[in-house]
């Protein structure tokens, strides 16, 4: 559907009748203009043909003109214009002076004017019948180019349509600026909203909107109360399902640790330890789930970003993540630097140890696994290992849910590297997957974003 501009269609409602009007009040000063030049100057065209007139007598039946050179030369000679005269007889014959003129079919007694064409040029003629001493008539015209006439006409033209166009230019701005400025709220509202983080639901503002707009931003409210409304729903359910799973799942992995201890068949304690190892998993994976219910959008309360150093969170992770990298035969080591950012605490470490479980897992007996914290302009995670590493046609994959790379070892369920995307995601952050210097392996670079801004959340 082809959508259209409100500024370009209100310029197009207000500007185009406007110029309308201005091109159809140009035409009605042209004709006025030219109408004004016309009567003016064909008055100043009678005094040639009247003294003229004098000058007609009789000779043996017939009007002659008779006219001195100097008069002629007095009554003719213009600075602007060529004249012309014509006498003709009542019968049509031409008798005196440009016998070329165009005669008209009809005049009167009183003068009668007409445009023509003389010697290529356009003429106005003026033409009046005689009667003469004998009872006969004649036809004098007397006809000039229109030279002071267009300059004339031009002169009016440019005096009373320059006000016109200047006004109409004061009235094009006026209506671009006023369309303007009575758009400047929607611009704020558009502004205010794409300035919003996909974790803010709260209602946009009414009071700054027009009141055309209003009911737009109240429906558009109204589906952000319901958008939240459906996904705190869903984060209930999850957290809940994930509450409900790991309190059972504690106590069956207890028990089922406390039957191990007790003297049993060979066959009894392996159907015991797959059972605990089972449970192990299901525990791990209810708490992920949990992990990530805390890591969507709208699941942390918009006072939950604090500063943070991932010095102390890294600490924190190497007093409980190097026994468990020892069990493994893993030599898990630490590179730290003071590193500030402003984050959520829990989630912070919650992405720390997803990293760390993740590399552990995939990362033979005998390897390693490196932390880093840095501030390289922004803060800096890095947790690299000398593992079986991602293909490189995996690294985008492995960060949906649930998804493994075919043939990798271990018994991780396909949420780690998806709840670290959510968790980055909701900080801003930028999550790269890379091959470590060294060529064998996974480096895993989580980049911070410079800014503390979190108070729109």
């Amino acid at each position: 559907m082809h959508t259209r501009s409100l500024r370009r269609l209100l310029l197009g409602w207000l500007l185009i009748p406007l110029l309308v009007l201005l091109a159809l009040g140009s035409v009605g000063t042209f004709y006025m203009a030219r109408n004004a030049a016309n009567d003016a100057y064909d008055k100043e065209l009678l005094d040639p043909m009247l003294a003229l007139a004098q000058y007609i007598q009789v000779v043996n039946g017939k009007p002659v003109l008779n006219l001195p050179p100097s008069v002629r030369d007095l009554l003719l000679v213009n600075a602007y214009d060529n004249i012309y005269y014509q006498l003709v007889a009542a019968d049509g014959t031409r008798l005196a002076g440009n016998l070329y003129l165009p005669v008209p079919a009809q005049i009167s007694d009183k003068p009668v004017f007409y445009n023509s064409a003389f010697r290529g040029r356009d003429i106005r003629i003026a033409a009046l019948k005689m009667h003469l001493p004998n009872g006969s008539s004649a036809y004098l015209q007397v006809a000039e180019t229109l030279n002071k006439r267009d300059h004339h006409l031009a002169g009016i033209l440019a005096e009373m349509l320059a006000p016109a166009v200047v006004i109409a230019l004061a009235a094009v701005l006026l209506v671009w600026f006023g369309i303007r400025r009575g758009l400047a709220p929607l611009q704020s509202l558009q502004e205010e909203i794409a300035a919003r983080s996909h974790r803010d639901l709260r209602p946009v503002p009414e009071h700054h909107a027009p009141d055309e707009v209003r009911p737009v931003v109240a429906s558009l409210n109204a589906l952000l109360a319901r958008l939240k409304d459906s996904m705190n729903g869903q984060q209930r359910f999850l957290a809940n399902a994930a509450h409900q799973l790991r309190t059972p799942l504690s106590g069956l992995q207890t028990q089922v640790e406390l039957a191990l201890r007790g003297t049993m068949s060979a066959e009894l304690r392996a159907t015991l330890t797959h059972l605990l190892d089972a449970t192990v998993r299901t525990a791990h994976l209810a708490n992920q789930l949990l992990t990530l219910a805390r890591a969507e959008p709208g699941a942390m309360p918009p006072d939950a970003m604090q500063p943070l150093d991932l010095r102390n969170v890294v600490e924190d992770a190497a007093r409980e993540w190097v026994p468990r990298a020892m069990e493994r035969q893993i030599d898990l080591g630490f590179d730290m630097e003071n590193a500030s950012l402003v984050g959520e605490p829990l989630l912070i470490r919650e992405l720390l140890a997803n990293l760390i479980d993740n590399a552990l897992r995939y990362t033979p007996a005998g390897g390693s696994v490196t932390v880093r914290c840095l501030q390289a302009g922004a803060a800096v995670l890095e947790v690299e290992d000398n593992g079986i590493g991602i293909p490189e046609s995996q690294r985008d994959k492995v960060l949906e849910r649930f998804h493994r790379v075919e043939g990798s070892p271990g018994d991780g369920c396909g949420l780690g590297l998806a709840i670290v995307q959510e968790i980055a995601r909701v900080h801003d952050a930028t999550l790269e997957i890379l091959a470590p210097p060294a060529g064998r392996g996974t480096l895993i670079r989580v980049s911070f974003s410079q800014s503390s801004d979190f108070s729109s959340m």
